[in-house]
């Protein structure tokens, strides 16, 4: 439709080729909450009346009511070409009201961040989730032991709690980021046209207002050129997958019959076509997959961003699928982590077995005996290890070793109490985080259904 006149009918290899339709799905309603804004905005400056404005809302709604079908969609450029379209079939030239004082620049990147800070919202929800089931773990396990490691090798006795609390800690960060980039997304660029405004005199704050966002995006070169909050948000994404997977891998080391700290709901596991003994953990590795994956939409988001001058070019629609790509791979992969680490226990017996094996409590000693027998700790350290090179077991006991006074230790009174603490700051922010869905809830019912 908007080449006609300029170029001429396109050819349909072509326009497939460029076109954004398929992913253009994921913004589809929002599309059209972002057309409905403007028209009430057109409306109230009168540059529509009301009966027009009336018309237009009212096939909006109809067309986002009939669904989005990409069959029907064949030959155009994008959604938002399809959706004008529709409107000038169904109502006329009037239809036409809807391409003043925006662009499909301005437009879209305000459909993408509606679509994204509800994603992020959702992602919110579901990493609190992680949240709430380690540091109920966390408490569960306070004094469960496990052996941590370092260089692979068998380092300190420490328990299931401790960890539980390490996953914890870099969940509670992500979340302090996820918080951050929502701020950064929550912003409208809606009026800022194709790079420098336009010449109808919409009022931007009351545009963004209506749809629920916490302001604009000042400047109209970056409001619809830059995609810095997409970047923002994949990385920060990515970067705490990629710590997930790090602690994927001990937990599936953890699993080895050769250690066999723990155990986990079966269901998580597969087994092996020809050998009826193998217990495999599937749902780790699929995930720990897709994390790689979820780097490699990163990369691919980079390498499209790096040429690309300030200001739109078609290069950033192709940025948009990678970024809807790393969402579901965190959305589906945390649910499933979640439900794993709910099902993980201690084996006892597998531990006790390699505090047999393993001398891990001789750093706790050489600190103890330094301490209470006023020696230097190298000349302690020296003999402990002159000792263990003969054979001699040297080594503090270990629920000792366990009760270190330092914050943030192994210790399981600490571990008990830290846990307690911050399963009060999880459901608080997840009272926080549901109280903005619901306010956005209303504000998008009220312009797809009013």
């Amino acid at each position: 439709m908007y080449r006609r006149e300029l170029l001429g009918a396109g050819s349909i290899d072509k326009i497939s080729y460029t076109s954004s339709i398929i992913d253009d799905s994921e913004i589809f309603k929002y599309v059209i909450i972002t057309l409905i804004a403007h028209v009430n905005e057109l409306e109230r400056i009168s540059v529509i009346n009301s009966d027009v404005a009336g018309r237009i809302r009212d096939a909006l709604r109809d067309i986002w009511r009939g669904g989005y079908e990409q069959g029907k969609l064949t030959g155009y450029e994008d959604v938002h070409e399809y959706i004008e379209a529709e409107l000038i079939r169904r109502l006329g030239s009037i239809g036409g009201w809807i391409g003043i004082g925006r662009s499909r620049n301005d437009h879209v990147t305000t459909a993408i961040r509606l679509r994204l800070r509800r994603a992020l919202l959702d992602l919110m929800l579901t990493t609190l989730r992680l949240r709430e089931v380690a540091l109920n773990k966390a408490v569960e396990g306070h004094d469960k032991v496990i052996i941590g490691s370092t260089h692979r090798q068998p380092a300190q006795v420490t328990t299931l709690g401790h960890y539980m609390l390490y996953l914890d800690d870099l969940t509670r960060d992500f979340l302090n980021e996820l918080m951050h980039v929502f701020e950064l997304v929550n912003k409208s660029p809606l009026g800022s046209g194709p790079l420098a405004g336009t010449m109808v005199g919409i009022d931007r704050f009351r545009e963004a207002k209506e749809m629920g966002f916490d302001g604009v995006v000042d400047n109209t070169i970056y409001a619809t050129g830059s995609r810095y909050f997409i970047i923002s948000a994949a990385s920060i994404i990515v970067n705490y997958l990629v710590e997930i997977g790090r602690f994927i891998n001990n937990l599936e080391m953890w699993l080895m019959p050769q250690l066999s700290y723990v155990s986990a709901d079966p269901s998580h596991l597969a087994t092996s076509s020809i050998m009826p003994h193998k217990r495999n953990p599937a749902t780790l590795e699929v995930f720990r997959a897709r994390i790689g994956e979820a780097v490699g939409h990163l990369m691919a988001m980079y390498s499209i961003l790096r040429p690309v001058e300030s200001g739109y070019q078609l290069d950033l629609q192709e940025l948009t699928r990678h970024l809807w790509s790393i969402i579901r791979i965190a959305s589906e992969g945390l649910s499933m982590f979640t439900d794993f680490i709910s099902s993980v226990k201690v084996n006892d017996e597998g531990v006790k077995e390699s505090l047999n094996k393993y001398v891990v409590t001789a750093a706790e000693y050489a600190e103890v005996v330094a301490m209470r027998e006023g020696r230097p700790f190298r000349d302690v350290y020296n003999e402990v290890a002159r000792g263990l090179r003969s054979g001699t077991r040297v080594g503090l006991d270990v629920n000792n070793a366990l009760m270190k006074p330092v914050h943030g230790s192994s210790n399981p009174s600490l571990i008990t109490e830290h846990a307690t603490a911050r399963l009060n700051e999880v459901r608080e922010l997840t009272g926080r985080v549901n109280s903005i869905i619901n306010k956005l809830d209303e504000i998008e019912n009220k312009l797809l259904n009013t």
